[in-house]
């Protein structure tokens, strides 16, 4: 599969700036939107109260940005009779290392929609009317700075393996330092409590850089390959021919050599490798820069790669 690249990148790059601050102007003046949501305490006004099913859901966010910010939101949540089960861990990297926004377990009534995210004391959630997140604003206290990640337009949705929605989009995040735009990837997985786990846990790689540019490599388990999403110059495609090498340890640079993809019958190729100095820990979340090559051109692109777990 095959694209043919617009010109004017640069000027498109800036134009997409602004509407990123536009789109958080609005999604912060604007009243409940049209669907009948609201984000004060995170509540959907007149939504219809389902049964829960016995479940666990999945949903994460990941956001990268040229600059180096980075997001991550993990939300764990599982319905066993009349209980929901809440797990959630959001962390936000915006210089030299990853600082949590939220962390914390619950229970709760299961009564309404299980798979939608819930508010904490410290996050506030809008949702769209099919249960799509909107926005979500977090505040550490009374005197800090709030942060909010805003979604702004989709450019491809897809059905994740456990089939549930997937999609991979721009965004903006806003902190005390401003506004940055960047490239937001959502997924959402379940599983039935009665069946048993199918899948063990995968690494995702979300890349971002100046000119609006956008990369997710899956780099999958033993039963399913690698596979990528591109949004490159205006254009989005899915691919799923990908060459996915982790590190050697025997080669040089040792377990910090980058990872190495291509995809198959094109251009597309690049390296991926963590910052320098970025301590990997156990390797669940690790800040990484890419080298994207498309043809002759040359793409430098910031980011991170995350394990996610299966439900």
């Amino acid at each position: 599969m095959t694209g043919r690249w617009p010109s004017g990148a640069a000027g498109a790059a800036r134009t997409q700036r602004g509407l990123f601050c536009g789109l958080l102007v609005l999604s912060a003046c604007a009243g409940p939107p049209p669907d009948g949501t609201a984000e004060v305490g995170g509540e959907t006004v007149g939504e219809t109260l389902t049964a829960a099913v016995d479940a666990r859901y999945l949903t994460h966010l990941l956001f990268a940005a040229d600059d180096g910010t980075a997001f991550i939101g993990s939300f764990d949540q599982t319905a066993e009779g009349e209980d929901l089960r809440l797990d959630y861990d959001v962390r936000l990297s915006d210089g030299d290392a990853w600082r949590s926004l939220v962390l914390t377990r619950d229970t709760v009534s299961a009564a309404r929609a299980a798979w939608r995210l819930l508010p904490t004391p410290t996050m506030a959630v809008r949702v769209g009317d099919a249960g799509q997140v909107v926005s979500l604003r977090f505040s550490e206290g009374e005197d800090a700075d709030s942060v909010r990640l805003v979604a702004g337009e989709e450019v491809s949705v897809w059905t994740g393996p456990t089939g549930q929605r997937e999609s991979l989009g721009i965004a903006a995040l806003q902190t005390s330092g401003g506004v940055v735009p960047g490239i937001l990837f959502f997924r959402r997985a379940a599983r039935a409590l009665n069946i048993p786990v199918a899948s063990t846990d995968g690494q995702t790689f979300v890349f971002a850089d100046s000119l609006g540019n956008g990369l997710v490599v899956h780099a999958g388990t033993m039963r399913q390959p690698a596979v990528a999403h591109t949004w490159l110059h205006g254009v989005e495609a899915a691919w799923g021919d990908v060459t996915l090498e982790p590190p050697d340890p025997g080669r040089a640079g040792g377990s910090a050599a980058g990872w190495r993809f291509e995809i198959s019958g094109t251009t597309v190729r690049g390296s991926f490798r963590p910052l320098t100095g970025e301590d990997s820990g156990d390797g669940t979340l690790l800040r990484m820069e890419a080298i994207v090559y498309v043809g002759t051109e040359v793409l430098d692109f910031s980011g991170f790669a995350a394990t996610l777990p299966s439900p």
